[in-house]
């Protein structure tokens, strides 16, 4: 994991609200996948050494390090609200080494692989951090802090990130609690949506992630 790098100049917001349950707001569904297959629209292919699609959905097994990233081809999207469920299953080793636990992370703003936003979440030891790669270099805009309330998240527990983009200002929300609201500038004509499944980076015990949805919704009225 990109530990704890220096906090950029942005605007964010936290709130501290109760978390109400795991459902994609908005309105019109635009995009819906709960891989019972792999979608060739995510451009990825699986190692069959270390992934695979199960009744969990896209399940991956890692040794440190291991990453996967996607960006999906379905369509570009503008104003919507992306969601994705996954849960992690991993026992830290090293109490000295659990900042580096397994993170999963929901990109939003993507043009291509080498120029995204990621909200990322290490559910574990609950905290987050907004990172950007922007022309294959990374920047963090927003650090690696604690989530809001002390919230961590089970081991093998279901939860869902979701981020409700409008314009410029996207919202990164953990199980519809609000974590952050960070302003940009948006790609012009929409961007892509994505995600990010990664092992602890040291140890030995593998990290278990699955992805089990992915949607995307028009923004909805309220929204």
């Amino acid at each position: 994991m990109r530990a704890f790098l220096r906090t950029m100049a942005v605007t964010v917001a936290l709130v501290a609200i109760p978390a109400v349950g795991q459902a994609c707001e908005g309105g019109r569904v635009l995009m819906d996948d709960s891989f019972t297959k792999l979608n060739p629209a995510w451009g990825v292919s699986l190692d069959a050494k270390s992934e695979k699609i199960d009744s969990n959905g896209l399940s991956v097994s890692y040794a440190p390090g291991g990453v996967k990233r996607a960006l999906s081809q379905w369509g570009f999207f503008d104003n919507a609200v992306a969601c994705a469920s996954y849960t992690v299953d991993y026992q830290c080793t090293d109490a000295e080494k659990c900042e580096t636990q397994p993170y999963v992370g929901l990109v939003v703003w993507g043009r291509d692989l080498a120029n995204y936003y990621t909200f990322e979440v290490a559910p574990l030891v609950g905290i987050y951090s907004v990172q950007r790669l922007q022309d294959n270099r990374w920047l963090t805009p927003v650090a690696w802090s604690k989530l809001p309330g002390g919230k961590k998240i089970a081991s093998g527990q279901k939860f869902e990130l979701s981020a409700v983009v409008k314009g410029n200002t996207v919202t990164f929300k953990l199980d519809d609690q609000t974590v952050a609201e960070f302003e940009a500038l948006a790609p012009e004509g929409g961007s892509l949506v994505g995600f990010e499944l990664a092992a602890a980076q040291d140890g030995s015990a593998k990290s278990e992630i699955s992805l089990s949805r992915f949607e995307v919704r028009e923004v909805g009225a309220g929204g």
